[in-house]
């Protein structure tokens, strides 16, 4: 059999080498001379050295590019299926060769838009489907969210591109994209909508929809939040002695700070919630999810000073749905006050403090400064919880304020709050008492 052929192509010779094995061709090169015997000489030295690669020093064999022949020829000859074609890419992807690859008809072959919607649109998400058979939260507001920053970030960045095809330095670039300075996202932010992308794609590799998880060693930003700010004893007596327009408001913030519930605790709270020295915190409620467990899917008892619980069971007595509906009562027997308005009129109350009597006939102009002011000291309705935290720790161990407030921060206090003991709560109660008792605007002849 003969090992080559050798043919003329607009002066130039060619070389057909034959694989002995099989007597297949392999595909004319050039020897790059017009002088019959150069090319001879150069076609020698390919069968005993191999041919000269192009992107490395080291010379192919001729007997592997036989065998890549026949591999070849396999490929474009064989009715291949997905299956063979994940294998092939598995195997250059082994070798470094292919970072991605869409495979028709596969599950990676989904837009990648497509895809992070469902992923984070509630009723139709796998994810949730997922969580809610391992009895895990997932939230309507929190899908809602995500899939807002997925339309705002991610979707027109990776617009047009496959799922399978998304890769780490895509995503690299990416999170790179959102720290320009002409954006002005916060790192905490850049966090939430990085995580939006990264839970996806993990999710979808460890469900086998893709072959790589393209996340891994993606690095998140380092967010330093800043610290919430906290009234002092002084401005939290001033702020309640001042007129609230809505009773409601003003309870709410009451409750908040003494006892350091949450806001969406609060609005959530019903007249069965309240017992004889504490409120039962079962509940929490938010627009979308309507009402539904606490933050840590785990109720708990928090003291309740008499003052308060008075005032709660006033309220409720004033609520038009009646006895059943919730405590801070909303536009419908169904949902309770917006959470907004107790921010809103903690702001105002804020505001009214700031100017004193001018409050009515200020300025514009004073009103901003004063707003300012209170926004620089990052005085939020959250405030009141670390105000709650932080009086209490004047008077009291960490694990006992922790059974007010609900905190699992510290990996102790889960083998402590099973296990809380009525005397623990008794003694947050009497101390909540002495902390507050100058504070809110109640006299004793009132309680009594």
């Amino acid at each position: 059999m003969r090992r080559f052929y050798l043919h003329k192509r607009g002066g130039i010779f060619y070389a057909e080498l034959v694989d002995p094995a099989t007597g297949r061709k392999l595909s004319a090169r050039s020897t790059r001379t017009t002088n019959r015997d150069d090319a001879l000489l150069v076609v020698f030295d390919w069968i005993k050295n191999g041919f000269p690669s192009t992107s490395s020093h080291k010379a192919r064999p001729v007997d592997e590019a036989f065998c890549l022949a026949t591999v070849l020829e396999g490929l474009r000859s064989l009715p291949l299926e997905s299956k063979d074609a994940e294998k092939i890419v598995d195997i250059l992807r082994g070798k470094g060769l292919l970072l991605s690859a869409v495979i028709a008809g596969g599950a990676g072959a989904e837009l990648f838009e497509d895809y992070v919607r469902r992923f984070w649109t509630y009723d139709k998400s796998p994810y949730v489907t997922d969580k809610h058979a391992h009895e895990q939260r997932m939230g309507k507001t929190h899908c809602f969210e995500s899939l807002g920053r997925a339309e705002k970030y991610w979707i027109p960045y990776f617009k047009g591109k496959h799922l399978a095809e998304v890769t780490r330095a895509d995503i690299k670039a990416f999170s790179l994209s959102l720290a320009a300075p002409e954006l002005k996202i916060k790192p905490i932010t850049r966090n939430r909508i990085l995580t939006v992308g990264t839970t996806a794609l993990r999710w979808a590799y460890e469900n086998d929809l893709i072959a790589e998880d393209p996340t891994a060693g993606v690095s998140s930003y380092s967010a330093q939040v800043k610290r919430r700010g906290v009234l002092t004893p002084e401005e939290a007596t001033a702020l309640f002695k001042l007129e609230w327009p809505d009773e409601r408001v003003k309870l709410g913030n009451l409750v908040a700070m003494t006892t350091g519930l949450r806001q969406a605790e609060i609005i959530a709270l019903k007249r069965e919630d309240i017992a004889e020295a504490w409120l039962d915190v079962r509940h929490s409620y938010s627009r979308r999810d309507k009402l539904k467990t606490t933050k840590t899917a785990t109720g708990r008892r928090v003291p309740l000073l008499p003052e308060i619980r008075k005032a709660l069971l006033g309220l409720a007595e004033k609520s038009p749905y009646g006895p059943d509906g919730f405590i801070f009562w909303g536009d419908s027997v169904d949902e309770p006050m917006k959470q907004g308005l107790l921010l809103d009129g903690l702001q105002d109350a804020l505001l009214h403090l700031s100017l004193g009597n001018k409050y009515v006939t200020a300025s514009d102009e004073a009103k901003a400064k004063a707003i300012d002011g209170w926004k620089t000291r990052n005085i939020v309705f959250h405030s009141w919880r670390h105000f709650y935290a932080a009086r209490m720790a004047d008077k009291l161990e960490a694990r006992k304020i922790m059974l007010a407030t609900g905190h699992k921060t510290e990996s102790v206090f889960d083998a402590y709050a099973d296990h809380a003991l009525d005397s623990d709560l008794a003694e947050v109660g009497r101390v909540a008492g002495e902390v507050f008792e100058n504070i809110i605007p109640f006299t004793k002849a009132a309680t009594a």
